[in-house]
């Protein structure tokens, strides 16, 4: 009796701009065997395009890969990390708070994705359900600023009739090892050297401040940046996207001692990334690209920054530096995947914080702020009014 044996290669991208580009290719080729019809199935996850700019194609094959069975894989992580689960599982990542959010069997992925991250390995599932494995994989994108050698996740799954058997976690490369090496040593000695200054000893709100500053200040908006969506075009191009500054200030803060989380979702209809951060006991939000003027204004015009915009870019805007849930909303859309913290704390967003917050109309507050500005020798003075 003949059968066919199908070879199953579906790209499934999160990304709702490329939804419509997803493809399934189906080979057929036939074979001689006796038994029931063997499915073999390549799944790409690729990563969010951060504002607007398109991933290259990614090409993979369903080649029998080196397995290594899940449970030697998460002791071995736990191991060198140290750190323990709730559950008694030797888990990677600690109080990552994605990580966190999601349950036993969950957080065992997850463990197994950072592994073969890490190592530049193949492995073997401890799940044969593809949804745990986006789930999974969806967390480790918000905690993990600093795989810019990865360039997707791959996952095979083996099945007989129409029941998965088995799934392969495969990542997919940018670059070799060597590079990777090479690149690292360049990433720290750029952060070191933007952090030269960084208040060590301060407060959480002044650390971040600092680092959101910093990169502000030191990193261009550039649509169409090279490795945008990693922190490579961060600490070595100095010009990146949403989602290159949202890893950088991630990458920077928790160099600083400062818990921080990446933000997947859309702002004002686009794809977009921003932080959460916890600043002095409280979580907040942070979006260090709507603090870059350049962004802003290039995002009003559409074109090159008029010459009046030139002007206003060359200032820092501070309004989603240190928001709440509730301001963040009025433009910002977290994607569903994972669940976030309601952020209701003010004390250090940023007006609040620095004494330019004003509630209730009051000339006399509004003209000391002023005063104190132009004895400040500040060029520009912001106040917000709630």
């Amino acid at each position: 009796m003949k059968h066919q044996m199908v070879l199953l290669y579906y790209r499934s991208i999160l990304h709702e701009k490329q939804a419509e580009r997803n493809e399934i290719l189906i080979l057929n080729h036939k074979y001689r065997k006796t038994a029931a019809v063997l499915i073999m199935a390549v799944f790409i996850l690729t990563g969010l395009s951060g504002c607007g700019t398109v991933l290259s194609e990614i090409k993979s094959t369903a080649d029998e890969l080196q397995k290594k069975p899940a449970t030697d894989i998460v002791s071995a992580a736990g191991a060198e990390s140290g750190s323990v689960s709730e559950s008694g599982t030797d888990a990677v990542s600690g109080e990552k708070y994605a990580y966190g959010t999601l349950d036993d069997e969950t957080k065992q992925v997850y463990d197994e994705i950072v592994y073969a991250f890490s190592n530049r390995e193949t492995v073997r599932s401890s799940t044969t359900n593809v949804d745990i494995i986006e789930q999974a994989y969806q967390a480790v994108r918000y905690d993990y600023c600093d795989f810019f050698w990865i360039e997707s996740l791959s996952y095979v799954s083996y099945g007989k009739d129409d029941d998965i058997t088995a799934l392969e976690i495969t990542p997919t490369y940018s670059m070799t090892e060597e590079e990777q090496e090479t690149l690292q040593q360049q990433i720290d000695a750029e952060a070191e050297s933007m952090l030269a200054d960084a208040p060590t000893d301060g407060s959480d709100f002044d650390k971040a401040l600092y680092v959101y500053e910093t990169l502000i200040r030191e990193v261009d908006y550039v649509e169409g940046a090279g490795n945008s969506q990693n922190i490579i075009s961060v600490f070595i191009n100095h010009e990146t996207v949403c989602q290159g500054y949202a890893y950088a200030t991630q990458y920077l803060l928790e160099k600083l001692g400062v818990a921080c989380t990446t933000v997947l979702g859309r702002a004002n209809g686009e794809t977009h990334a921003w932080n959460l951060v916890v600043m002095d006991g409280s979580w907040y939000y942070i979006d260090t690209t709507w603090g870059n003027a350049q962004y802003v204004y290039r995002s009003v015009d559409g074109e090159e920054l008029s010459e009046e915009n030139i002007l206003h870019s060359q200032y820092m805007d501070y309004d989603y530096f240190g928001v709440t849930t509730e301001m963040l909303l009025t433009t910002h859309e977290p994607d569903a995947a994972i669940e976030l913290p309601v952020c209701t704390a003010t004390a250090d967003n940023y007006y609040v914080h620095k004494g330019l917050y004003v509630d209730v109309w009051d000339a006399d507050t509004v003209g000391t702020i002023i005063q104190n500005g132009y004895q400040n020798g500040e060029e520009i003075v912001r106040i917000r009014f709630f």
